[in-house]
C-alpha cells in the first residue's frame, strides 16, 4: 500500500476521530482505486465507519455530496467497453448509498440534491452492463452495488411514489439482459431492494405481485433449453424468488405467488409433473 493511504488505515482504528480535509480529498479521489486493500478495506470501510459513527461534519457531508454531483463518477465510461472504471462506478454507487441512508436519518441533503441522487439510483443499475463480480482486482460487483444504491433510494422516506414503476423496471432490466448465471450472491442483493421498498411501504403487495407475474412471463417468453443465456436468466430468477420468499416480511399473497412461479419452473425442467 502506498504510504499516503496509511493515515487512512490508522483512522479506521479511531472511529470517533474527525477526518482532515486532506484525508477526505484522498478518499474521494481514490474511491475507485484498483488496489482492493485501498478501495474496499480502507477507503470504503472508512466512509462507512464515518457515516455510522456520525463523525463527519455537515460541511464534510456536503463536500462529499458536491463531489458526487460534479464528478459524475457513477457513470464514468459506462457505455464504453469493459474496463477498470467499473470499480470507480460501483464504489461510487456504494458511497451514494451511504449518503442517502444517512440523509434518511438526519435530513441534511437539499431537495434538489436528494432528487438528483434518487435519479442516479434509478439510472445506474439498468445502465451498468459490466456483469463481473470477483476480479483480479477484487470486487467489481456493479450489479450488487447498483442494487444496494437502488434499495437505499427506494427505502428513503422522501422517495417519490411516481418513481416506483421506474425502480421495478430497473430491476427487470437487469434480470432480462443477464447472459450468465450469477456467481457472487447478486440474487439476494437484488431481492433486498424489493424487501427494503416493501418494508418502507413504498411498494404494495399488488405492485409486487404484478411485477413478479410480468417479469416471469417475459423471462419465459421464447424460452429454449438450447439457449444457454435464457437458461441462465431463469436460473437467476428462481434464485431471486427464493431469496425474496425468505427475506420479505410474511405475506401470504406474495408467498403464494412465488410458490406458483417456482412450481412452474420445476415443472418445465422436469422436477415436478405438469
Amino acid at each position: 500500500m502506498a504510504p499516503q493511504f496509511l493515515t487512512l488505515q490508522q483512522a479506521l482504528t479511531h472511529p470517533d476521530q474527525t477526518l482532515t480535509p486532506a484525508q477526505l480529498t484522498l478518499m474521494l479521489t481514490n474511491i475507485g482505486a484498483l488496489d482492493p486493500t485501498v478501495r474496499d478495506q480502507t477507503i470504503y470501510s472508512l466512509f462507512a465507519q464515518q457515516f455510522e459513527h456520525q463523525t463527519l461534519s455537515l460541511d464534510q457531508k456536503n463536500r462529499i455530496a458536491r463531489h458526487l454531483l460534479q464528478n459524475h463518477d457513477l457513470f464514468a465510461s459506462i457505455d464504453g467497453p469493459q474496463s477498470p472504471l467499473v470499480f470507480l462506478r460501483s464504489f461510487t454507487a456504494l458511497l451514494t448509498a451511504l449518503v442517502l441512508s444517512d440523509d434518511a436519518q438526519t435530513h441534511w441533503l437539499t431537495p434538489e440534491l436528494r432528487d438528483h441522487f434518487f435519479n442516479d439510483a434509478l439510472t445506474y443499475l439498468p445502465r451498468e452492463t459490466d456483469q463481473r463480480g470477483w476480479t483480479v482486482n477484487g470486487w467489481a460487483d456493479g450489479v450488487s452495488h447498483g442494487a444496494d444504491l437502488l434499495g437505499a433510494a427506494w427505502a428513503h422516506p422522501a422517495f417519490p411514489p411516481d418513481a416506483v414503476m421506474t425502480a421495478l423496471h430497473a430491476l427487470r432490466t437487469v434480470l432480462l439482459r443477464q447472459t450468465q448465471v450469477f456467481q457472487f450472491d447478486e440474487e439476494p442483493r437484488l431481492a433486498m431492494t424489493l424487501v427494503m421498498a416493501f418494508q418502507a411501504h413504498h411498494l404494495t403487495t399488488d405492485q409486487l405481485k404484478n411485477w413478479l407475474a410480468t417479469t416471469d412471463q417475459q423471462l419465459w417468453h421464447g424460452f429454449d433449453f438450447d439457449d444457454l443465456s435464457s437458461v441462465a436468466r431463469l436460473h437467476n430468477w428462481l434464485s431471486v424468488l427464493h431469496h425474496l420468499m425468505f427475506l420479505i416480511p410474511a405475506n401470504t399473497a406474495i408467498q403464494a405467488q412465488i410458490t406458483t412461479l417456482s412450481r412452474h419452473y420445476y415443472q418445465v425442467n422436469g422436477y415436478l409433473p405438469r
